[in-house]
């Protein structure tokens, strides 16, 4: 593609997420989506053939997205501690950034909106982030950072589920921004736990 049709792929797609995060996929419409994108109706079908397109093909941005985020991140990083907070407040980040999405679109009576290869596709990502945290520990075991007996696999398990839970329970039960939520306290719980 051309980098002005890509700019305008992404332009859409920006709106898409707006819209369906607001409105979930049933009640959100092209021409909202369109207003949304400051383009005409007819333009959104030069790039989509259709909404339900348009809304997998949003999945896979937001998806893409995140997974190059967390991996500039951690290259960015040095030392399993810090690669874990650092990992924690990206986490944190995307959950504030699509949990209207979350809530109004990829819930029970909608998830036959996305097709199997796009549900494929969120399997393949997950696994990709789980493999990101333990290749975490894994640095950390190689460097002498954290115990030669630790499990990589159960550590990551125990990262991923206490990350998930602590930032859902900053964010959406107690409101707070994101910006003011130090995962130190649940990564240094861990930490202590696994250090050598």
């Amino acid at each position: 593609m051309t980098g002005m049709r890509e700019e305008r792929r992404q332009q859409i797609i920006e709106a898409a997420i707006m819209v369906f995060g607001n409105k979930g996929y049933h009640r959100a419409k092209i021409e909202e989506i369109a207003i949304e994108a400051e383009i005409g109706k007819s333009t959104i079908y030069e790039y989509f053939i259709s909404k339900k397109e348009l809304f997998e093909e949003m999945i896979i941005f937001i998806v893409e997205d995140y997974v190059s985020q967390i991996e500039d991140v951690l290259n960015n990083t040095s030392g399993c501690r810090e690669k874990l907070i650092a990992f924690a407040i990206n986490y944190g980040n995307f959950i504030n950034n699509h949990v209207g999405l979350a809530e109004n679109t990829i819930s029970a009576s909608e998830s036959t909106t996305v097709s199997f290869g796009v549900k494929k596709e969120i399997k393949r990502w997950k696994m990709q982030v789980f493999s990101t945290l333990e290749g975490i520990f894994q640095l950390g075991k190689s460097s002498g950072e954290l115990r030669n007996d630790l499990d990589t696999n159960i550590a990551a398990v125990i990262a991923m589920g206490s990350i998930n839970e602590y930032y859902g329970m900053q964010l959406l039960i107690k409101g707070m921004n994101p910006a003011k939520i130090d995962p130190t306290p649940i990564v240094d719980m861990l930490y202590k736990a696994i250090k050598k």
